[in-house]
């Protein structure tokens, strides 16, 4: 039951609310600049005409121009088509809305007796301009209680505007209702082949099979794609990232050339880890060819294609050329390392054992090297990864059946052995005694830490990427946002920071100087190359001689002179008939230690001089 106490509460509330409204709405100035004009006409984007309540009376002035606003809802309009939701586009409300807050209604007033003449905008109502926001859902990018920034008054006042016409003997305190347009289905909404820049319109009838060519729409109603390179980064910064990845290729292709060069070519005793290293580092050096002929192709930007809107696919010859090179051998090197690791392990364990499975375990590889990279070809899943620089298998099912999971597995097991050689070296040290256990196994170490760590990152961070495509994606209206107020090429998309990618394309690309390092820089190697043809021909002869003959005359009739050679040393005294001393090499020709295991990369060179190798003569 209302007692008389509740209805006179109440009626205290209704005075408290009218007397609130009635005072929230605040006077407007006069722009004495203000004028009414006749509405100039749709724009390429813009369609207004049919929806503004008077076309023949739009409000303009020194600060506002029809041009300046129809350059606003030429953005605006932009991302409506681009990124709007159904519902929203489907609207008339909502471009009634938006063409009458930004081309707003002119009312002018004259003085009879002065024919002085004032205009002033009717604007819209802010409730019209909450259900529009929360219709297209983007009240997190347009607030309709800001304040215009001239006059910093409401954008949308809440019922309607005051202004003071006694200059044109009017009413002081003139009430101009807001405008709140009604929903008109029978208005035809527009349609447009536009998106705003940096987006790009493609007239798409299935966007499922423009997906799969490589177009990426920003909606399931829209026939804007987002451009590529993807605006995570700026252009600059892409550039430095696409240097990185082409100047790895280049030298891992480099590096791993040389390996195969040096312990293939010019080695003249090769072993069977020299030939088992052959198949790892030929399997790295074709992996890193396959960024090499990118590069030569015209580098990453050359998977981009036309003009940017979409990412090569299976159906791009140099994506599914590189991307199958680079799976097969990315399986072919990670299964060789294996096989390095066990024969190493087996060798150091069983020394007196022989073992020779290359009849069975090439096969095997290449044969599952080849199945794992044929599915994707056959079933046209090789395309180029979005926010990166290089064609490999699409799909998160295929990447993780045919390359993470068996891949996780072949690492795993290589470490193990890894481990266990690590283990044996430890042991047999420890039991004679010696120190430098480390020094023995640092390149064990450096192998297993390397590949590995490596390998984990990759890991983690594709999954990471794959798991936020939906958040990278889904930031298009804020980025779209930032270019409507900044510099367009500044503008990017919060996705991964740089660091983090340029490691994800360091670690694809660093194998190749990672053996280089690991199996190019030691002495062995050096002396490979001192015995080449390329150190042992007349020309270098002929360039030795006269340098040791410069350095014979330099030292004058009595002094002293030494020469060395890659097999002799010998120090001759000319005074007195003191003893000649010659030093064979341990690397002679007819040296019986200098057998195939000496030159096992794997263990520790036996070609030390000792005293029976000095020879003392008279001169």
């Amino acid at each position: 039951m209302i007692t008389n106490k509740s209805k006179y509460y109440f009626f205290l509330i209704l005075i408290f609310i009218n007397f609130y409204l009635i005072n929230c709405q605040e006077e407007y100035p006069i722009d004495q600049t203000g004028k009414c004009e006749p509405y100039i006409g749709d724009s390429q984007i813009t369609k207004c005409s049919t929806f503004l309540p008077n076309i023949n009376s739009i409000y303009v002035s020194a600060n506002s121009t029809q041009k300046d606003s129809m350059k606003t809802l030429d953005n605006y309009f932009g991302l409506l088509l681009a990124v709007g939701s159904e519902k929203c586009k489907d609207s008339s409300l909502t471009y009634q809305t938006l063409c009458s807050m930004y081309l707003k209604e002119c009312e002018s007033f004259t003085d009879n007796s002065t024919l002085k003449t004032v205009s002033i905008p009717k604007r819209i109502c802010r409730k019209t301009c909450n259900d529009v926001t929360k219709l297209c859902n983007i009240e997190s990018l347009f607030n309709c209680s800001q304040n215009e920034p001239i006059n910093n008054l409401p954008l949308c006042p809440l019922n309607y505007s005051i202004y003071d016409l006694s200059l044109v003997n009017g009413d002081s305190n003139y009430e101009l209702q807001c405008y709140s347009p009604l929903s008109n289905d029978s208005i035809e909404i527009p349609v447009t082949n536009y998106c705003p820049f940096p987006l790009i319109y493609i007239n798409s009838t299935d966007h499922s099979a423009d997906e799969d060519r490589g177009y990426m729409f920003v909606s399931g109603n829209s026939n804007c794609v987002v451009p590529n390179p993807v605006p995570l980064y700026t252009p600059k910064q892409w550039d430095r990232l696409y240097d990185l990845s082409n100047s790895l290729s280049v030298l891992s292709c480099v590096g791993t050339l040389f390996l195969l060069f040096t312990f293939n070519i010019l080695n003249k005793k090769i072993n069977r880890f020299d030939r088992m290293n052959s198949l790892f580092n030929g399997s790295v050096f074709m992996m890193s060819l396959s960024g090499v002929i990118i590069l030569f192709a015209g580098g990453p930007r050359a998977l981009i294609k036309d003009g940017g809107a979409r990412i090569s696919v299976w159906q791009d010859p140099l994506c599914s050329a590189t991307g199958f090179i680079f799976q097969l051998f990315s399986i072919a090197a990670i299964l060789f390392w294996v096989v390095m690791s066990f024969e190493l392990w087996y060798k150091i364990k069983f020394m007196t054992k022989k073992l020779d499975l290359k009849k069975y375990y090439i096969p095997f590889i290449i044969i599952v090297s080849l199945v794992f990279s044929i599915i994707p070809l056959a079933t046209k899943n090789y395309r180029m990864i979005r926010g990166n620089m290089h064609c490999w298998v699409h799909t998160t099912k295929l990447q993780n059946s045919l390359f993470w999971i068996p891949l996780g597995i072949a690492i795993t097991i290589g470490t193990i052995f890894i481990g266990l050689v690590m283990f044996e070296i430890h042991r047999i040290v420890s039991a004679n005694s010696k120190g430098g256990v480390l020094k023995l196994e640092i390149k064990s170490i450096l192998n297993v830490a390397l590949i590995y760590l490596t390998f984990i990152y990759l890991f983690a961070f594709n999954f990471y990427m794959n798991g936020q495509e939906g958040v990278v994606y889904g930031q298009i209206e804020s980025f779209y946002q930032c270019t409507l107020e900044n510099d367009a090429s500044e503008c990017t998309i919060q996705g991964p920071s740089i660091g983090s990618l340029g490691f994800f394309i360091f670690c694809i690309r660093i194998y190749g100087v990672y053996c280089f390092i690991l199996q190019g820089l030691n002495y062995r190697a050096y002396n490979i190359w001192k015995e080449s043809i390329f150190f042992n021909n007349r020309f270098v002869s002929y360039i030795k001689n006269n340098i040791l003959n410069i350095e014979t005359s330099s030292t004058g009739s009595g002094g002293t002179s030494t020469t060395a050679s890659a097999t002799t040393t010998t120090t001759t005294k000319k005074h007195n008939g003191i003893d000649s001393l010659n030093i064979d090499s341990a690397f002679s020709k007819n040296n019986e230690s200098d057998d195939e295991d000496d030159y096992d990369p794997y263990k520790k060179s036996k070609n030390n001089i000792t005293l029976k190798d000095i020879e003392v003569s008279k001169s």
